[in-house]
């Protein structure tokens, strides 16, 4: 709702916005999502073939696509008047290009932000961490926060457990803390299930 208001007074303003998502997430709902009563939108990703790539290019550059959509590269798109740039799940791996040329979707569209003196919007439930330092104590940015969930759904209780302080309590190496062995034992009790995410993309392989 918050993108959608902006790129609304953007385009109510005459000028355009450009909407970043993961490549995944490009979907006709996605799409539609950002969108909203907007009617000239151009989408630029990988997944469509190439006549309707060249069709929605061609229509940045003659200045008919109000709203351009896409991956990464949209980033590049041609547009002038450009009055918003909208990156949403900025925290995602998938903005990485990693074949040359190697950039960063998120910080090339904030460069571009910067260079047209216009606001970017970086959307996340879980922000990287320069983007929520920079949100803490960078006086160019402002901190935006959604408290309540859609459809009046309850936001989840999260807790943040310090291993170095548990090195400190526990001898030898524990790869859980003690808070989270303590809840999967109870889960285990109560013949419940348990889901343990883990973040693959390192090295600590001995995890």
């Amino acid at each position: 709702t918050l993108f959608r208001s902006a790129i609304e007074r953007v385009v109510a303003q005459g000028k355009r916005a450009i909407v970043l998502g993961p490549e995944i997430a490009l979907t006709p709902q996605a799409v539609r999502r950002f969108t909203g009563r907007v009617e000239r939108v151009a989408v630029l990703h990988s997944g469509r073939r190439a006549s309707a790539r060249h069709q929605h290019w061609h229509s940045v550059i003659n200045g008919w696509a109000q709203v351009i959509v896409g991956a990464r590269s949209a980033i590049f798109a041609p547009a002038a008047d450009i009055g918003l740039i909208v990156v949403d799940e900025e925290h995602d791996a998938s903005y990485k290009q990693d074949s040359a040329p190697k950039y960063h979707g998120r910080d090339v569209a904030i460069r571009r932000a910067q260079m047209l003196n216009v606001p970017v919007l970086l959307g996340s439930a879980t922000p990287a961490l320069e983007s929520w330092e920079n949100a803490k104590t960078n006086p160019h940015y402002r901190l935006l926060e959604l408290r309540e969930r859609p459809l009046g759904l309850k936001m989840p209780r999260v807790l943040v457990v310090d291993m170095r302080e548990q090195t400190k309590e526990r001898r030898g190496l524990h790869i859980l803390s003690t808070h989270l062995e303590f809840q999967l034992k109870a889960a285990l009790e109560k013949k419940q299930q348990a889901i343990l995410l883990l973040n693959r993309r390192g090295y600590a392989h001995y995890v």
